[in-house]
Order: structure tokens, then sequence, then C-alpha cells
């Protein structure tokens, strides 16, 4: 019974945390996904799927669907060059939630910076400290 009340309340904190990062850091369906693609045909309405499926980008699971966090894009609408390596770089067992917390906070090995920063401005550091990531997340 305890136990029940207890992760009644984990939910809530979680679901709170979610909303925030969501205000924060716009959350995209897959057809926004598309509409903000550039270079592509459209005819593949399933892009964001097809760059998740591939790794190139991850998704939330947000209000019952899918969401892609706008970060991870560039201004063409095309995943960022470094999304890939660093998704690859993250330990495998961190929930796409963890990934997305990670990426919008602060790392002492990145001078205090994000990492989503050093996606975008292309500090390829970031590769190495997502290798080591997860300690503080993981636990």
């Amino acid at each position: 019974m305890y136990l029940a009340k207890f992760n009644d309340q984990f939910c809530a904190v979680a679901d709170i945390q979610k909303t925030e990062f969501a205000e924060k850091f716009p959350l995209l369906d897959r057809g926004e996904v598309h509409a903000r693609w550039k270079k592509g045909s459209w005819q593949i309405t399933r892009i964001g799927d097809i760059w998740k499926r591939t790794g190139k980008i991850f998704s939330v699971h947000y209000d019952g669907a899918d969401a892609y966090p706008s970060f991870q894009f560039d201004v063409d609408g095309t995943p960022l060059p470094l999304m890939e390596e660093v998704l690859k770089a993250l330990p495998p067992e961190m929930t796409q939630w963890q990934r997305a917390f990670w990426m919008t906070s602060p790392v002492p090995e990145l001078d205090g910076g994000l990492p989503i920063h050093c996606i975008r401005s292309g500090d390829r550091r970031v590769i190495e400290v997502a290798a080591k990531a997860g300690t503080g997340f993981l636990n």
C-alpha cells in the first residue's frame, strides 16, 4: 500500500517535470517535423519516424504520443549533424526522457554548458561527455 502511494507521487512529479520541459523546449509532432523540413519531399510525411528509427533524432512520449524535441533540428528542419553521434554515444539504458533531460542540463565537463548548445555549435567534446553520461541520470 505504501509503495503504491509513493509510486503515484513519483509519477506526479515526473509528469510535472515533463510538462515544464515541454514548455521550455517545444515538442513537435510528426506533422510539425515534416512541415519544418525544407529539403524534403512532400510525399515523405513520416520523416520524423524515419530519422528516429535510423538514430538521427529521438522522441519522447508526451501527452499520449511521440513528440520530438525541437532543439535537435537545424533551421532547415534537418537533424543537427552531431545529434546522431551523441545519441549513439549515450548509454543505451538511458530512457528517452533521461536523454532529453541530460541534453538540456548543465554539464560540468562542458564548462557548465548544456549539451544541446554544444551539439548546435558543433563542439565535438559533447560526444565524449555523452559516452560517460548516465551516473546522475540512471540512479
